[in-house]
């Protein structure tokens, strides 16, 4: 009878980035990061070479260069969409490109040799921006199916910095985490006391906010089009107009603007510690009469602050609207914790003190602090217990010494949508979910809108910001049902209640029920890990 292997108690703590990814477990006290090839974080890019070739990671984003067509990249922005786009004769979904990634991943934990996991990687704690949206969280679920993972918990960004952060500080404090990924930003403002040794640490969301479409490569994109413009008075071509007849074909392009993406982000990470950056790209590209073309640009600090400034600023916004929503101001902030490679700029710094009086905290590595405080959240809820049979014991030593008690929040506004589109609010962003207060809820009711009513579609929405019209760019679908049964009467005479529940699992349950006759309900559970 053949031996099968049960999986590992380790719970990989994954960060799922927009332009690099990493990996970390907790074991003998503190978090590890685990290698990826030679570094600790790999590019979030798959490349097709045939249909059983597929690669991911630095060879997947060299190929950027010479086969654009089959090469996916910043694919986290695509999450939750209907993105598809075919390759050898398979379509492919976000999921599944972020599948490939986490499959990746997964692979280079198996054949790691520095850590015996003790079984198979099965588990994961996955990482996503703080204001997710519903159908981009259970996308991510999905794409770590796909590559033979568990989820046991989706956990924001922000909030798995401030544990890998607050677990160690061992006192009382508010955490405001500012985190400017590749592709996404966000700031979350937390209560962190880690001060008992008796009671578990608990990490109180007092307020989150974010853009999902905003970040470092939005940065890079700045640099780029300064490059170019440059390039086009000298040479006459415009790198980045892929519909212009140049003479050059699109491919030739699109390669072009590989190599200039690449150096702009390399020329960012340069005026992160240096005063200027030369951007020399050679043998660029060649035009229609067989010249070619090199980019010769320098970029002082300077320019390039003044550049991105609005960028900044606009992040700075965002952080006084969490200020606002937290009910705190500056003097309230006890320590700002920096994120993501981006965060890393000057002027990022520069700003944030110019707010809150005071230099964000950069003691941490801020390209793995959120897999780390992923790796240390896993380890403290473990392996789920209906999987414990699945699963080879642990060793002490490789769990936290204090649990972590998680207190959060509505992340958005919740409703439906009645009569002429309109979004109609039941459930207020901003509400608290605590141990005390473990669901909220609210009620709405509605009359029928038309004669002889028998059904009722319950569309149900959320959203960041108050709409009027589910039609708004902000106001996302989550769910559908119908109320059915309902007798025949005029227009008006019957009552509708509509009822959200949220609880601590971010489950939405909504239940409508037909007023004076009970029976006549019906109801949707929304997951919202």
């Amino acid at each position: 009878m053949a031996i099968i292997e049960k999986n590992s108690p380790y719970i990989l703590g994954i960060d799922l980035g927009t332009s690099n990814s990493a990996v970390s477990i907790y074991r003998k006290g503190q978090p590890s990061m685990i290698k990826l090839g030679k570094e600790e974080t790999i590019p979030s890019v798959v490349s097709f070479r045939t249909e059983e070739d597929i690669q991911v990671g630095e060879v997947a984003k060299r190929r950027i260069l010479i086969d654009p067509e089959n090469t996916v990249s910043f694919i986290k922005r695509e999450m939750g969409t209907e993105w598809k786009k075919e390759f050898y004769g398979n379509v492919y979904t976000p999921e599944d490109i972020s599948g490939e990634i986490l499959s990746k991943i997964k692979e280079y934990v198996m054949n790691q040799e520095e850590i015996d996991l003790k079984g198979t990687p099965a588990y994961a704690v996955i990482c996503v921006p703080a204001n997710f949206d519903d159908n981009k969280k259970r996308a991510t679920k999905a794409a770590a199916e796909l590559a033979g993972l568990t989820v046991t918990y989706l956990l924001e960004e922000p909030v798995a910095a401030a544990i890998a952060y607050g677990m160690e500080a061992g006192r009382s404090q508010t955490i405001m985490v500012y985190d400017l990924g590749g592709g996404t930003f966000d700031v979350s403002i937390l209560k962190v006391d880690s001060t008992s040794e008796e009671e578990p640490a608990t990490f109180s969301i007092l307020a989150k906010e974010g853009d999902p479409e905003l970040g470092g490569y939005d940065i890079d994109q700045v640099i780029m089009k300064m490059v170019a413009d440059d390039f086009k008075e000298k040479s006459k071509m415009d790198l980045l107009d892929l519909e212009a007849d140049q003479g050059v074909s699109v491919t030739e392009l699109l390669e072009a603007q590989q190599k200039l993406q690449e150096a702009c982000e390399q020329a960012k990470k340069e005026l992160s510690e240096m005063e200027f950056a030369a951007i020399e790209i050679p043998n660029l590209i060649k035009d229609e009469f067989g010249t070619i073309h090199n980019v010769d640009f320098e970029l002082t600090r300077d320019e390039f602050e003044q550049a991105i400034e609005p960028i900044i600023e606009q992040t700075i916004s965002t952080m006084k609207k969490a200020l606002v929503n937290a009910e705190l101001d500056a003097r309230d902030i006890s320590r700002i914790i920096l994120v993501g490679g981006s965060s890393r700029i000057p002027l990022v710094s520069k700003k944030i003190k110019g707010l809150l009086n005071k230099e964000p905290y950069s003691n941490m590595n801020p390209d793995t602090i959120v897999a780390q405080g992923a790796a240390i959240f896993g380890a403290s809820i473990g392996v789920p217990t209906e999987k414990l049979h699945e699963t080879n014991e642990t060793d002490e030593e490789d769990k936290p010494d204090s649990e972590i008690k998680m207190n959060n929040i509505v992340t958005h506004y919740l409703g439906i949508e009645i009569r002429g589109g309109r979004f109609n609010t039941i459930i207020e962003k901003g509400l608290e979910l605590t141990d005390e207060q473990p669901i909220v809820s609210s009620e709405n009711v509605y009359s029928t809108p038309e004669d002889n009513m028998t059904e009722m579609r319950i569309t149900v929405f959320q959203t960041l910001e108050k709409v009027s019209y589910v039609g708004d760019e902000q106001c996302v679908c989550i769910g559908e049902f119908f109320l059915t049964g309902i007798p025949p009467a005029p227009k008006g005479k019957h009552r509708i209640a509509v009822n959200f529940d949220v609880n601590q699992q971010n489950e939405v349950i909504v239940t409508a029920v037909l007023k004076g006759e009970e029976a006549v309900s019906s109801q949707l559970t929304i997951q919202r890990d």
